[in-house]
């Protein structure tokens, strides 16, 4: 099983609103990979809306993208690129 771990900070200006919740699961969910976002010592399994929304991301966060499985590599490195904004 492939691992991908890909370092990068939140770049959207306005924090985490719902619409940007909203598209972060929607990535996620496109993918077969299981994954994660890493701040701040948490690590949240993306697999909700709610999960998403859970997180207090704001600009300029440090982040750590994760995924496991067939499409790790992809998955994460859309994922990282929405995150970044």
């Amino acid at each position: 099983m492939e691992m991908v771990r890909l370092e990068t900070h939140y770049g959207m200006a306005d924090g985490l609103t719902p619409h940007i919740a909203a598209r972060i699961a929607d990535c996620a969910s496109r993918y077969s990979a299981h994954v994660s976002i890493e701040s701040e010592g948490r690590v949240i399994r993306i697999e909700s809306l709610i999960s998403v929304l859970s997180m207090e991301l704001r600009r300029g966060l440090p982040l750590a993208v994760i995924a496991e499985g067939e499409d790790a590599g992809v998955a994460a490195e859309d994922l990282r690129v929405l995150l970044e904004g």
